[in-house]
């Protein structure tokens, strides 16, 4: 027994040397992580809006001292000062975006298998269609500064734009990358490139100052943020339909049963 209890003793020493050391709660951190991980996605995402803010305010400065009045003249850099506040204060909504979106998955009450396939990708395809939205938003404003006060205000966007339309399309791209090889395909690559390029309208439609063209490029510029926000809530519908198809074909298979059982 004396041998019994030296041995049990022995093997206990681990877990009695570990109760005392300070702050060694990592165990139940690592254990019970699957309770957290939502809570610790949305502390990515709030980091992630603060480095966003930081980053578009600096990238917005930054010309103020690397050179960017030199060689312009002074309408230019009237231009240039207000377009720099204007995309300063965009800078704060957009990156509360980031934020409220973190909140939104640090509070899901999903198992996990939702909050990573359902969850965090509805999250992702949102975040880009309300930034998108923003920015077209504040690109609209600038258009109209631009026809009003004959400035060039409305800096190019267009890659922001670019990369944030790809990602606000998951949905419709995943359906049609579905059809690719179906009679409808054609009509599914249609609309993705008419989302797209509505999407992407008031980042390219430009006119002179007081002039028809020029009108028809500010309305043009608000008309995209308002389709920009469309195709971000198809988008969703359809992705949630995609998740939904799956997960009923994942629970026929764990159960068959004939379509018309429960009529």
């Amino acid at each position: 027994m004396d041998i019994k209890n030296l041995t049990n003793q022995v093997l206990d020493l681990p877990k009695m040397i570990g109760g005392k050391l300070p702050w060694n709660n990592w165990n139940s951190c690592v254990e019970d992580s699957e309770n957290s991980i939502a809570e610790w996605i949305g502390k990515i995402f709030s980091i992630g809006a603060l480095a966003l803010l930081v980053a578009l305010i600096w990238g917005t400065l930054s010309p103020m001292w690397n050179g960017g009045f030199d060689g312009k003249e002074a309408l230019d850099i009237v231009a240039m000062l207000i377009g720099t506040l204007l995309w300063v204060y965009a800078a704060f909504p957009i990156a509360q975006i980031v934020r409220n979106t973190g909140d939104g998955i640090a509070s899901s009450k999903s198992g996990i298998i939702h909050l990573i396939f359902l969850d965090l990708p509805v999250a992702l395809i949102k975040l880009a269609g309300y930034v998108l939205a923003m920015v077209g938003l504040f690109a609209a404003i600038a258009t109209t500064l631009s026809f009003i006060t004959t400035l060039d205000i409305a800096g190019g966007v267009g890659s922001m734009v670019n990369g944030l339309a790809e990602m606000s399309t998951m949905g419709t791209t995943a359906l049609f990358d579905i059809l690719s090889n179906t009679p409808v395909a054609e009509i599914g690559d249609a609309m993705n490139q008419m989302m797209n390029a509505m999407a992407e309208m008031g980042s390219s439609v430009r006119g002179e100052a007081w002039t028809m063209p020029g009108a028809m490029g500010v309305f043009a510029s608000f008309v995209a943020v308002l389709v920009t926000l469309i195709n971000l809530y198809i988008n969703v519908v359809i992705y949630q339909f995609l998740f939904g198809l799956v997960s009923t074909l994942v629970n026929w298979v764990k159960g068959p049963y004939l379509p018309f059982k429960s009529l």
